[in-house]
């Protein structure tokens, strides 16, 4: 063997060596890249499932006091109601009628959960309340109060009537980490 063949030969392996390195990397690098989106997706998927939940429950805890406190929510008084074992947070009592029709809009916020699995629920209960000598209550565009609701639509509610709106939204962090990197919102409607 001369000399010339050896560093002919030493040259090919040198580029085999190269071209097999570069394909087992690209395929190493594509694996990965499918890892990392799948762990993604699972941890997307648990959080939304997780934020749906708070959403839910949330809704299950308002249609409870909205029935177990109907009197004093009909009449517009501010209440602090419990969920999780945990009182509101955060809560407020507003009137958006006038006369003998109102529409009474409470607010309530709720972390809940196990350590390191907290979770927030926010709750707006629109309360509609007319006498029935009155004409009946309308809230015009809900959209503006209520996230969610159809946007311009207007709610009514017939001359003595007792109509509500719940609107829940679900958390996968804290009331006060709503807005970090990483935050799924859920949320669910009731109209009666």
């Amino acid at each position: 063997i001369s000399m010339k063949q050896i560093k002919q030969q030493s040259g090919f392996a040198l580029l085999m060596a190269i071209i097999v390195v570069g394909v087992v990397v690209s395929v190493g690098l594509t694996i990965l890249d499918l890892t990392i989106k799948q762990l993604s997706l699972s941890t997307n998927s648990k959080d939304s499932e997780t934020s749906l939940h708070a959403a839910n429950a949330g809704l299950e805890c308002a249609q409870y006091w909205r029935f177990k406190e109907a009197n004093a929510l009909e009449s517009g008084q501010d209440i602090t109601i419990d969920c999780f074992n945990k009182s509101s947070t955060d809560s407020s009592v507003t009137d958006h009628g006038s006369g003998s029709a109102h529409v009474y809009q409470y607010d309530f916020e709720f972390d809940w959960g196990d350590t390191g699995a907290e979770r927030c629920s926010k709750i707006k209960m629109l309360l509609f309340v007319s006498d029935n000598d009155s004409a009946g209550v309308t809230l015009n565009n809900i959209s503006s109060i209520v996230p969610g609701y159809p946007s311009g639509t207007d709610k009514e509610c017939d001359a003595g009537g007792r109509c509500a709106v719940i609107s829940v939204q679900g958390y996968n962090k804290t009331c006060s980490n709503i807005g970090s990197y990483g935050t799924i919102q859920r949320e669910v409607l009731l109209e009666s």
